[in-house]
């Protein structure tokens, strides 16, 4: 397909949560929300193509020293730089993959010379990357699915990863999209469990859900993700009382993740924690139901081999899988060595790094001859309960 990159507005909108999101040090009560707008010419037709997402406080960049405005304004510099290196890199290219290849290139070396981390940097090339990728689609009238299997972005594994080579999408995708999924309730740190926990002036009238236990209730949920704090003895106690309200309605039928949110900076303390969860009888049901634990070490040490021995000892139970550490296109590679076995994938960290680490483990798994290495959540155990939500 020969394109163009045409035109790119950026706008923004304001939103607040309807309940206070509290992961890792940080609390959401709002954020702007970027949308992009892309024109594209594709094989001499003119095309629209949009992308959006939130611009969240502390995730990208943890550090103490940014209040919320600068990471704000870091966030937008993304998106902005990237806008010019698409506009650059398709000067030049036959491919849009070849021009994403350019543009991500460029996109860290600026974020290098800035002094941003590879997350931030590379969170404004994802935004325009997917509402190219969108405008593509849309263009050859086919669903997301449909354009990635037939490669319509021309995208070449083994010019990333030589494992790849000689290989297309089509060889490591579903040959068909899944068409149900389970909904996966995120517990926050700052959340309620129970309904006797909200105090009454705190208390929401529209109708919905509030405390953990009215999602398990009224929703019929059986997937969680909960957060943890590196506080030992609140986490314990905090994930007790998830456990007790969860059994109570789901008994074992319930899957769980546990994050970390580069919450622990000395590997020691999450190793207290998983030895704290083993050693107790409330949380043994809760522990047999943990799928993977994401990112519990901060990224300055998770992809330190001298720091991982706990995570690899670990992963032979439990997977242990890399979130905020996925900056660069080789990271996941550097986490394999280090003993994780997977990776979260957020449209936020770019559609493209997704679709060629899932290639990656796949190739894995194949040589492993089992799914060693996590590619689908909901493909280890599934919950003894109807679905409520496609």
């Amino acid at each position: 397909m020969q394109v163009c990159l045409k035109d790119v507005r950026i706008g923004l909108r304001n939103s607040t949560v309807r309940i206070p999101f509290r992961y890792g040090n940080t609390c959401l009560t709002r954020c702007p929300q970027a949308v992009v707008f892309a024109t594209l010419e594709v094989d001499g037709n003119m095309v629209s193509g949009f992308s959006g997402d939130c611009l969240p406080p502390g995730w990208f960049d943890k550090s103490p020293e940014k209040d919320f405005q600068a990471q704000i304004s870091d966030m937008l510099c993304s998106i902005d730089h990237a806008v010019q290196g698409f506009y650059d890199a398709f000067s030049g290219t036959e491919t849009f993959f070849a021009a994403w290849k350019q543009a991500y290139q460029v996109q860290q070396q600026w974020g290098e010379e800035q002094g941003l981390p590879t997350l931030l940097a590379t969170f404004g090339l994802s935004l325009v990357e997917r509402s190219i990728m969108d405008g593509m689609a849309r263009s050859s009238q086919l669903s997301f699915h449909e354009a990635v299997r037939r490669n319509i972005y021309g995208i070449v594994g083994g010019d990333v990863f030589p494992e790849l080579a000689g290989l297309q999408p089509a060889d490591w995708l579903p040959a068909k999209p899944k068409s149900s999924i389970y909904a996966r309730h995120t517990v926050g740190l700052g959340d309620p469990l129970t309904t006797m926990e909200i105090p009454s002036a705190e208390r929401l009238q529209d109708g919905a859900p509030q405390a953990l236990e009215e999602y398990v209730v009224r929703t019929g949920t059986s997937f969680f993700k909960v957060k943890v704090s590196n506080n030992l003895d609140r986490d314990l106690d905090r994930l007790e009382t998830i456990a007790s309200v969860i059994e109570r309605h789901r008994h074992g039928a319930y899957q769980v993740t546990l994050d970390g949110n580069e919450q622990y900076k000395d590997p020691a303390e999450f190793d207290r924690l998983v030895d704290a969860i083993r050693a107790s009888a409330k949380l043994r049901q809760l522990w047999e139901n943990v799928l993977v634990v994401e990112q519990p070490l901060p990224r300055a040490i998770a992809l330190d081999s001298s720091c991982t021995e706990g995570i690899r000892t670990l992963s032979n139970s439990k997977p242990v899988i890399i979130d905020e550490s996925d900056g660069e296109l080789e990271d996941y590679a550097r986490a394999i060595d280090c003993g994780y076995r997977g990776v979260s994938v957020k449209s936020c960290k770019g559609v493209f790094k997704a679709i060629l680490n899932k290639g990656v483990t796949a190739q894995l798994n194949r040589e492993a001859a089992q799914e060693r290495y996590v590619e689908r959540l909901g493909n280890h155990r599934k919950p003894r309960t109807n679905k409520l939500f496609s």
